[in-house]
């Protein structure tokens, strides 16, 4: 088989846009009735996804384009669904025709916008697992492949589940099949935490715009990414992420008491999500609430004792309010988890000259 180059292939799906909704950019868009055999989430995911190339990579994608060469691996993919023996066959087809011959790869960043924008996905047939499970998802919506997308902390991927028989297909491992425990012990999913369940097509499209929100919040538009957020936790109220990343861009935008808001909803959510407990503390610590904020962070560093970072945060909490010798305690912890991290030694000179002494601490070069 002859494989097009990137090059050509986004001079095909990067064209000029075609039928994009004169709307901010992170704004709800305005739904046609979905196309013949395409659900209204795909829909919706195909069209915010063309919204993000054109904002996050100014790449203006035709979406006529991404939905013709769907269309090319869904008949690509059709006969050997059709002529699958068992369920377990149609987990491999697409996993043989895709990642095999058709020579998708994963790529595990997360920050790089290519990796979950379908255009872009389809161009460099490289995605992140993101990318790679709404690519599969958009796949198994033409065909009427009961694949559901599947969530963890920070990570997804997809499951078939249907005609007795659950498979859960990992792209960081080429498309493996993981068990579940395996995921519960690698994510450290306790009982109760509200993760490793089969999504609702709507909930995945929430979990898309979760990340997709995110992108907008590293370029600085943070109204954009409360709009996707709002949108993305009326599809998916219960995962925590959302609200938590909606705190993040509240707490970037100087919003502070709707930021702890959103991030006391999210441990309603997740009690162990140690991020919003740690950005909980900072924002008790700023307003000189410093009972509550070591509270916070020293639950934060129960769930993550090797977070640098955290535990510098619990030790500036301490400093705040007086208790240097906690304070330099939990500074010459985080030291020594990250030796090499400027704030936390800056903070534990600080915190030694504080208390009237000279620092005895030897850092490496």
């Amino acid at each position: 088989m002859v494989h097009k180059s990137v090059a050509a292939i986004l001079g095909v799906i990067l064209g000029s846009c075609v039928g994009i909704v004169s709307t901010d950019a992170a704004s709800h868009p305005v739904f046609s009735p979905a196309p013949s055999g395409e659900s209204r989430s795909l829909s919706a995911f195909l069209l915010y996804s063309a919204r993000g190339s054109r904002d996050l990579l100014g790449l203006p994608v035709n979406p006529s384009m991404v939905k013709r060469e769907i269309r090319r691996l869904a008949e690509r993919l059709r006969p050997e669904v059709s002529a699958a023996a068992d369920a377990g066959h149609i987990v491999d087809a697409f996993r043989r025709v895709l990642l095999v011959e058709e020579r998708f790869t994963y790529d595990q960043s997360a920050s790089d916008p290519q990796n979950y924008l379908l255009g872009s996905v389809l161009a460099r047939k490289k995605g992140n697992c993101l990318g790679l499970s709404m690519l599969y998802l958009a796949l198994a919506d033409r065909l009427g492949v009961p694949f559901r997308g599947v969530y963890v902390p920070s990570h997804c991927f997809v499951r078939y589940e249907g005609n007795g028989l659950r498979v859960n297909v990992e792209f960081a491992e080429g498309g493996a099949s993981w068990g579940d425990d395996r995921y519960r012990r690698e994510f450290r999913i306790r009982p109760g935490r509200p993760y490793l369940v089969s999504l609702a097509p709507e909930e995945m499209l929430g979990v898309y715009l979760k990340s997709l929100g995110a992108g907008y919040s590293r370029k600085g538009r943070e109204e954009d990414a409360l709009r996707l957020y709002d949108e993305a936790g009326r599809l998916y109220p219960g995962l925590p992420d959302v609200h938590y990343n909606a705190g993040v861009s509240l707490q970037k935008s100087g919003r502070f008491d709707e930021a702890a808001g959103k991030y006391r909803r999210a441990l309603e959510l997740d009690p162990e999500m140690a991020a919003a407990r740690d950005n909980l503390s900072i924002l008790l610590a700023g307003k000189g609430r410093y009972d509550e904020a070591i509270a916070e962070a020293r639950r934060a560093v129960e769930l993550e004792p090797w977070n640098a970072s955290t535990r510098g945060n619990l030790a500036a909490a301490y400093c705040g309010c007086g208790r240097l010798d906690e304070g330099i305690r939990e500074y010459r912890a985080a030291v020594e988890i990250d030796p090499g991290n400027r704030r936390l030694k800056s903070g534990l000179e600080r915190a030694v000259f504080s208390r009237g002494g000279k620092s005895d601490t030897k850092f490496p070069p």
